[in-house]
């Protein structure tokens, strides 16, 4: 089944938000290891049902069979974001400034590995959204009002 590009990105950005505002809304005391942990047990109950939507071609070994290393690199990485934006705002991090800050610092460290590692072009357009991510950067953290 395919699904088109901008009902894939609205499902992305719904997720989101939804994301932050309920990463932001974990209960202070609740120890953030187990609250990851509880993440992911319910995000994989969650996950079950997609297979009524992207139903098994073959058997679930020959599927398992065709992941590479970088399946260990997400899950590494989502630990990294949860854990992150968790202790961010326990720490006092703005749900308006934390995830854009973040965005962006990644939008420009992808652009760069991705001219450096993939052969993606560098355009002039490009820099200047670095640029506009930078002053975006500095607009978002100011402290004056």
């Amino acid at each position: 089944m395919k699904v088109g590009i901008l009902f894939a990105l609205a499902i992305a950005v719904t997720g989101q938000v939804l994301y932050h505002v309920t990463q932001k809304s974990v209960s202070p005391g609740a120890h953030p290891v187990v609250s990851l942990i509880v993440f992911y047990v319910v995000a994989a109950l969650a996950t079950l049902p997609l297979f009524l939507l992207f139903p098994l071609e073959g058997a679930l070994s020959a599927e398992l069979g065709k992941l590479n290393w970088a399946v260990i690199g997400v899950a590494l990485s989502i630990v990294l974001i949860e854990i992150g934006f968790l202790l961010a705002y326990r720490a006092g991090g703005e749900l308006s400034s934390a995830f854009v800050t973040t965005a962006a610092v990644v939008a420009i460290s992808t652009l760069v590995i991705g001219a450096a590692f993939f052969g993606e072009s560098l355009s002039a357009a490009k820099i200047g959204g670095v640029a506009l991510c930078l002053g975006g950067i500095a607009l978002l953290t100011s402290k004056t009002t």
